[in-house]
């Protein structure tokens, strides 16, 4: 730790023991190891996790010691995600991340020894994200690089990489290191990772559109139709198809395409956020169908039924 902040900052610095630790609650002497950093004529407490700590944790530690101890609290972290940096950046949260920067507000040093593009925040789950999820649910995967990952997608590493950044800002329990390097690694009983990642997962849909007439394209079967497809329950009068954000242009419609409001349709369009290549594409697979419903379909007794059906035959 000395050798690399030093050669960082170019200037010596002294790291002692911390003597004051009976200040501090038991559990924080648990988790951490303290130092006393003397820099510039400054002191500051410096806290080196002994494992892996979430970053709601993390702040809420920081705050703590800088009360305890009276002192600015660095952070000193080996592991570490760029989401974890930038959102420690944005919010002044001083830290030492080996062998990649320094940042030392109080003093306003800033130094990076590998530069990287800022990561935005992240507020909800991707539909990239979401997909490989659902891929990942279908497929079993067990210990998934991102370079497999990508592979597997169709996708670039550095999309990937954005994912596992995502899945481990939001703290979803299936992405595990190992060394430098990230595995994703499902549960073997899909239906309760299933219910883990509910919260964090959106509605596909991203805009329907209805029309007076079917149209001549042939597009997979989605919503109603989909579920339909895939167990008992009647299909509406009119079919519902899905489009992409990559192919929605097939579709070039005109105002006296779409149907007046109030009247039945001769089909319903749904743009979604992402596609899955699932059985004989005759249909949208059965995890964003049960995705792309809305509340008041979920809550008809005759859909929740069927879409228990659905995944118990097709998914679990």
């Amino acid at each position: 730790m000395k050798e690399y902040i030093e050669n960082v900052l170019h200037q010596s610095i002294r790291l002692l023991p911390y003597e004051d630790k009976n200040k501090l609650p038991l559990s924080y002497r648990g988790l951490f190891e303290f130092w006393v950093m003397l820099i510039q004529e400054q002191e500051c407490l410096v806290a080196a996790p002994k494992e892996n700590i979430n970053l709601a944790h993390l702040r809420k530690y920081h705050k703590q010691l800088e009360i305890y101890t009276g002192r600015r609290c660095v952070l000193f972290l080996q592991n570490m995600n760029y989401y974890l940096r930038d959102t420690l950046l944005m919010e002044g949260i001083p830290f030492v991340w080996e062998g990649h920067q320094v940042y030392l507000p109080f003093m306003g040093v800033l130094l990076d020894s590998n530069q990287r593009k800022i990561v935005p925040v992240c507020t909800q789950i991707s539909f990239l994200t979401q997909k490989l999820l659902l891929q990942a649910i279908y497929q079993n995967w067990n210990k998934i690089t991102v370079t497999k990952a990508a592979a597997l997608l169709d996708v670039t590493k550095t999309s990937v990489t954005r994912c596992f950044d995502e899945m481990e800002a939001l703290e979803l329990p299936y992405l595990f290191k190992k060394g430098r390097s990230r595995e994703l690694s499902c549960e073997a009983n899909k239906f309760h990772m299933w219910e883990t990642l509910q919260p964090f997962l959106r509605n596909p849909v991203l805009a329907t559109v209805m029309l007076r007439k079917p149209v001549s394209e042939r597009l997979p079967l989605s919503g109603i139709s989909a579920l339909s497809h895939y167990s008992m329950l009647q299909n509406d009068p009119y079919p519902t198809l899905a489009v992409t954000k990559k192919n929605h242009s097939v579709l070039t419609l005109s105002d006296n395409e779409l149907s007046p409001a109030g009247e039945v349709p001769g089909c319903v369009i749904q743009k979604l956020g992402y596609q899955i290549c699932f059985g004989n594409g005759i249909a949208v697979d059965p995890l964003t169908v049960a995705l792309s419903l809305t509340e008041e379909q979920k809550h008809d007794p005759r859909i929740a039924k069927a879409v228990d059906e659905m995944l118990e035959e097709y998914v679990w």
